[in-house]
């Protein structure tokens, strides 16, 4: 911390001396028009001039929302502990993008209505009014997959169920490149599509945030070939709050599987994350990486651990993040297609599951994790459609993932629903592969519902 320390200071003092011999330059202190001035000839310098706000937009919004701000002479980046916007006295922090003519900034908590000044190594520029709507905050919705490389299309759907329209900020995440923020106005009682390939480019790798004054309902359909066989779509629910903890009882790197797992560090700081991968024979293996703020993170499962497993996943980081793990498949050879699913933010020791299915052409699995350090004692009722149950108790040893093959446990042609019960707290996911109506090829995965 003392050596980081050391740096921060050495190189502000860089750039403080820096802008200041600037600021000496003969010639490039005034232009011939008196101002100071721009200078393209040989040894002149471009002097930057006081920042300028010339609008932002939108002009009022709560807390937590994304704002842009337009105007001249910002600067080509945010210098730390110098370069700083203020909502009424109120610093935002870390800006999302900052280039010399806009900021992409978030309102801060506990910022008011009043002006709101960017403030350079050149000087704080003109007060800008700006209002700031105190109830309700903004309410946040995460999603850290999201692809628009070749073979995939992307659709974000909103749903606005109140009686007035509603205006939604997306902030696009994008693992390598500028972010993007746009704003939808959602009609009352409406369905928006969004495409996101039209709205960031192709071959991007994003996150998504949506943020609005109420709770709009979010969905994100992603449709693929992946690779040059495997085609398919999956959908997912979005994280309606962050974690420092993610966890995925589902994961495989064996022939026909590729995993990965997508962190999405909406925050203004950068995020230190450490993966624990666990596997069935008790043997586990970490690694740490770095999330950079306003930004998406991708780790490829297969390569990390080697093929041939069953893994699950502890996902641990310094900050508040988002994380999801998508999987494509060609399962058992035959069937091909991909599912997601967002991590669990905790453990629980209850877990429900409505669908289930071991018809011809249907193969379903349940997988248990325990992230624990004491074995737990785990109870599945299996509920079938006509009233009757089954049950089966097993063992999950900390720090294990167990995988229960439910066709095997109940009998083909069944329906099927379970319910389990443990007396310490864990993970489960179940996980379904396809011929539907031996045409339709394909497999889904989902978190359990707890209580």
């Amino acid at each position: 911390m003392e050596d980081l320390g050391y740096r921060f200071r050495f190189l502000r003092g860089a750039v403080l001396a820096a802008v200041a011999l600037l600021l000496v330059v003969p010639h490039a202190a005034a232009s011939p028009g008196g101002g100071a001035g721009r200078h393209s000839g040989v040894g002149d310098v471009v002097a930057q001039q006081v920042p300028v706000i010339e609008n932002i937009f939108p002009s009022a919004a709560w807390p937590g929302i994304p704002v842009t701000i337009q105007g001249t002479d910002f600067g080509p980046m945010q210098v730390p502990g110098v370069c700083t916007v203020t909502f009424n006295g109120v610093d935002a922090g870390t800006a999302i993008l900052w280039t010399d003519t806009y900021i992409v900034v978030v309102v801060p908590e506990g910022a008011t209505s009043g002006p709101v000044v960017v403030t350079t190594l050149m000087g704080s520029s003109n007060p800008y009014p700006f209002t700031v709507y105190q109830q309700p905050q903004a309410v946040p919705a995460y999603f850290a997959e999201g692809c628009t490389r070749a073979g995939f299309e992307e659709w974000l759907t909103l749903f606005n169920p109140y009686e007035s329209q509603y205006t939604v900020t997306v902030t696009y995440m994008v693992a390598q490149g500028a972010n993007r923020i746009r704003y939808y106005n959602l009609p009352a009682h409406s369905r928006t599509n969004i495409y996101v390939n039209s709205e960031i480019g192709s071959d991007r790798d994003v996150a998504l945030q949506v943020t609005a004054q109420d709770r709009i309902y979010a969905e994100r359909s992603v449709y693929f070939r992946y690779g040059t066989d495997w085609r398919g779509g999956h959908c997912s629910l979005p994280a309606k709050e962050l974690s420092q903890d993610w966890y995925f009882a589902e994961g495989c790197t064996h022939a026909g599987f590729e995993e990965w797992l997508c962190l999405a560090n909406p925050g203004a700081e950068e995020a230190t994350v450490e993966v624990r991968y666990l596997f069935a024979d008790g043997d586990s293996e970490s690694r740490t990486y770095s999330l950079p703020a306003w930004r998406r993170f991708t780790v490829n499962v297969n390569q990390e651990v080697g093929p041939g497993r069953d893994v699950a996943l502890s996902v641990h980081s310094s900050q508040p993040i988002v994380a999801e793990r998508p999987m494509y498949f060609n399962y058992g050879g035959m069937w091909d297609g991909g599912h997601i699913t967002v991590g669990a933010p905790s453990p629980s020791p209850e877990w429900y599951f409505a669908e289930g299915c071991t018809h011809a052409g249907f193969e379903e699995w349940l997988l248990l994790f325990n992230p624990g350090e004491e074995t737990a004692n785990v109870h599945v009722t299996y509920a079938f459609s006509g009233g009757e149950t089954s049950g089966q108790d097993l063992e999950v040893p900390p720090g294990r993932r167990v995988t229960v093959f439910v066709n095997r446990e109940v009998g083909e042609g069944r329906d099927v629903a379970l319910q389990v019960a443990s007396d310490r707290g864990l993970v489960a996911e179940r996980s379904m592969y396809f011929l539907y109506h031996q045409a339709w090829e394909g497999g889904h995965n989902s978190l359990g519902t707890v209580p």
